[in-house]
């Protein structure tokens, strides 16, 4: 996972949530889904932390620059 993209994440994500939802996965199977389902909310809230406090710094150097 850790070389997927978000955009891969999503992808996989929705995946899962229309086997679940349209009832083509069987039980034996749901737990294993929904533990992968778990882990690709973490891996995406993940990459969107890190994004938004890269935009964070960025915005705080421009605004520093302006000031100057």
């Amino acid at each position: 996972m850790e070389n997927m993209t978000y955009a891969q994440a999503i992808e996989r994500l929705e995946e899962i949530m229309n086997k679940v939802q349209g009832g083509g996965m069987d039980v034996d199977n749901l737990a294993v889904a929904l533990k992968e389902a778990s882990a690709l909310v973490q891996f995406c809230r993940g990459k969107l932390y890190k994004v938004d406090e890269e935009v964070r710094q960025l915005l705080e150097g421009m605004n520093d620059e302006i000031i100057e």
